[in-house]
């Protein structure tokens, strides 16, 4: 039997799967924590945009925004939704977009999809040229405590789907499989602790980089699941002449 790409024949039903996702309390969360520094965002772009979920609740409240994903049929699906938004297919380490955004955000762990340390830097370099002098990095991410909790060996099915899950601690990688009517595709995550995330950020020039958890908004534990980090440009930026 073939494998599908990821979010490919899970985006038939990826919206049924995450109709508890609270996009619109991770949305008050970034806006209450950019607030405390008396930012308010105008403009934002989405990594992992997925089906757009993520971002209407930034779009209720008048941000211009734009999305980029790998995943073509996620895209579309998001297309129906946002038909006024730019949405692009790319890869997180490699986009290279003509505006800069004050916010760049990213959701439910997408960045966790980035299986090597280096992959993430890249991705962070990335940021810094695509955000607008002072402009902030949001972006939650799943710890390999919170992968080894819920990416362990088991299986969840319902409807048609099934979800089949393991997690190998030598690697922190998680490893979930994907059955939608009887076709499959692979997800493989990578677990990254708050510490090491915090470092990439300021060693690619960022400042006022801190974690923290949702809804409490405390730092991060050593059986914290997922945390949010937050960091700024500075307004000042020096790499790459941005």
């Amino acid at each position: 039997m073939r494998t599908h790409p990821p979010f490919s024949i899970l985006s038939r039903v990826y919206d049924r799967l995450m109709a508890e996702v609270p996009y619109d309390g991770w949305a008050e969360f970034v806006l209450a924590v950019l607030g405390g520094f008396g930012f308010a965002p105008r403009s934002i772009l989405e990594l992992g945009v997925g089906t757009g979920n993520a971002l209407i609740p930034f779009l209720r409240r008048g941000l211009t925004a734009a999305g980029i994903d790998s995943s073509a049929a996620m895209l579309a699906r998001a297309r129906q939704k946002l038909p006024s938004v730019e949405l692009l297919q790319a890869d997180f380490r490699d986009f290279e977009l003509p505006g800069k955004f004050d916010l760049v955000y990213s959701a439910f762990d997408s960045l966790n999809n980035l299986t090597a340390a280096s992959d993430l830097e890249r991705v962070f370099t990335n940021v810094w040229r695509s955000l607008n002098r002072g402009g902030w990095l949001a972006a939650d991410l799943n710890t390999p405590q919170g992968l080894k909790e819920l990416w362990r060996e088991d299986s969840w099915e319902e409807d048609g789907v099934r979800l089949v899950y393991g997690y190998d601690p030598s690697s922190r990688l998680g490893r979930l499989e994907a059955w939608v009517e009887d076709e499959v595709e692979v997800h493989i995550e990578r677990g990254y602790q708050p510490q090491e995330v915090r470092q990439m950020l300021l060693k690619s020039g960022f400042i006022n980089v801190f974690c923290l958890t949702y809804p409490q908004a405390k730092e991060p534990h050593a059986l914290s699941d997922r945390f949010w980090v937050f960091a700024a440009k500075p307004h000042h930026a020096q790499q790459g002449g941005a």
